[in-house]
This record gives structure tokens, C-alpha cells and sequence, in this order.
């Protein structure tokens, strides 16, 4: 970028939707102009994208939705599936109007190439969606983390799952415990047993993708791990032939929440179009 983004002093608006289970699902509203649905991933919620909504608000009306079962949302009726998550990306992308775009980070890029696949979008964003390209997610270990969250060894689990799913480094989990972030993944770490059922029984491969009908951009951080971020970002990228590819250069999973200008920077020239 050739100018230094500044995040605007827009209004934020906390609103709500219903989805087709009858499930709320509440999100956040601000700025002005095209619509922008951001989706986040596991153990977060909306605040992973404020900042880059903040920094997009210029330009852009930005709605910052908190999936079920955390924030303003309801935890749903019925078996959790992806087509609740779809669903309730839906209701929102309804609220947002005709012609919005949607942004998608982790399992929220999962969830929202799924949605694309199933309702028109005029642009998509995927912020290393977590596909089984290479392999389970969770595979032998998730019986392991739901057996800790049931016995309410919350610490226990998300330990666990830091390591063997998202595949960071011990000694930076123990950092990690020691700050205040700790106590909020803490708190949604018992979301994850269904997200993680969700994401192994997905396909391994990613074929049917191709038949995906709006432009792409697949961010990819380029410390990310390679199982399961990158080998599904270079699967996805395989397929999608037309996709547009931007690394990350110097990070990784979160760059949302270490690099927001970049991100931002990227999304509003790509959606924009």
C-alpha cells in the first residue's frame, strides 16, 4: 500500500438476524457503501475482524458477524451441521443486501466458501480455511479434547487442541496461557468439539470446488503451518484456477489481528473491483 489506512470513526450498530433454524445470529454494523460480511473461525469471535472492518469502514459497510453458540449469537436448535453455519451466513448476507461480499477466516472460511457454493456472492475472500486436504484436523486426537471438555478441564483441552490442531509451538502456548487472551479462548474452547467433528468429515479432496461461481482471493500466511493451512490453501488454489493469491510475507494464522492494514488493504482492492 502507497498511504497508511486509518480506521474510521464510523457508528457501530449491534443488530441481529434470524437464521432458518430460527437460531439469533447478531453481528456488528458499520461504515458505509458496498456491503462486507467477515466470518470468523474457531475459538474467536467478531473482534478477530474489527479492526480490519474498522480500518474498512471508509468504504465499506462492514457486518461483523459472531457465529452460533458465542457472542450476540444463540447456540442454535437441532444437530450443529454446516448447513447451520451456511444458513446463518445466509440470513446475514440477507440483511446485507444484494451484491455484498464475504470475507472468511479459518473454519469461517470453511463456512463461507460452503455458503458461496450454495448462494451467489459477487466476491470471496478465504483466509486459510482449514480443509482435510492433507489429513484429519483433529483425527485420533479429538476424542482426547472432547473427554477434557467434558470433564471441564478447560485448560487441559485447549492446550490440546493449540498444539495438535492448529500447530503451534509449545513454548508459544505457554506464552499464550499466560496472557489475558487465555481466558477468552478458555471460554469457547467447548465450540471446537463440533467444529472439528464438522471439518474431518469433509472431503479430503476439493474437486467440487471448482465449479465455485464468483471471483476469489485466498490469503495465506507464509509462517502458517503446513498441515492443515497450507496444503489446503494450495489444494484450493489448484482448483480454483482464477483465484487470486496473496501471501502474507512474515505471518501467519492471524495476520487480521498482527497486521490489519495489510489485510485490510488487500480486501478493500479486491472487493472493490
Amino acid at each position: 500500500m502507497t498511504h497508511r489506512m486509518v480506521e474510521a470513526a464510523h457508528p457501530l450498530t449491534e443488530a441481529s438476524v434470524h437464521s432458518a433454524d430460527g437460531t439469533r445470529i447478531g453481528y456488528c454494523r458499520l461504515g458505509e457503501g458496498p456491503a462486507l460480511v467477515f466470518v470468523h473461525g474457531s475459538i474467536s469471535t467478531h473482534t478477530d475482524w474489527m479492526r480490519v472492518a474498522r480500518l474498512l469502514a471508509n468504504r465499506f459497510t462492514c457486518f461483523v458477524i459472531d457465529r452460533r453458540g458465542r457472542g450476540r449469537s444463540g447456540h442454535g436448535h437441532g444437530p450443529y451441521s454446516m448447513d447451520r453455519e451456511c444458513e446463518d451466513i445466509s440470513a446475514v448476507l440477507g440483511a446485507a443486501g444484494e451484491g455484498a461480499a464475504l470475507v472468511g477466516h479459518s473454519f469461517g472460511a470453511i463456512c463461507s466458501l460452503e455458503t458461496a457454493m450454495r448462494k451467489p456472492v459477487r466476491r470471496l475472500v478465504l483466509y486459510e480455511p482449514p480443509l482435510p486436504a492433507g489429513g484429519p484436523i483433529a483425527g485420533d486426537k479429538h476424542a482426547a479434547y472432547a473427554e477434557a471438555i467434558a470433564r471441564g478441564d478447560l485448560d487441559g483441552a485447549l492446550e490440546l487442541g493449540l498444539e495438535h490442531f492448529s500447530r503451534i509451538p509449545v513454548a508459544e502456548i505457554a506464552a499464550l496461557r499466560n496472557s489475558r487472551a487465555w481466558q477468552r479462548l478458555r471460554t469457547l474452547a467447548p465450540s471446537w468439539v463440533r467444529e472439528l467433528e464438522v471439518m474431518d468429515a469433509l472431503s479430503a479432496g476439493v474437486e467440487h470446488y471448482r465449479t465455485l461461481g464468483c471471483p476469489a482471493m485466498l490469503l495465506v500466511g507464509s509462517e502458517s503451518p503446513e498441515h492443515p493451512l497450507l496444503d489446503a490453501s494450495r489444494a484450493l488454489a489448484g482448483v480454483l484456477s482464477s483465484a487470486r493469491v496473496e501471501i502474507l510475507a512474515g505471518e501467519g494464522h492471524v495476520a487480521m489481528r498482527t497486521a490489519p492494514e495489510l489485510v485490510a488493504g488487500l480486501i478493500g482492492e479486491f472487493v472493490a473491483v
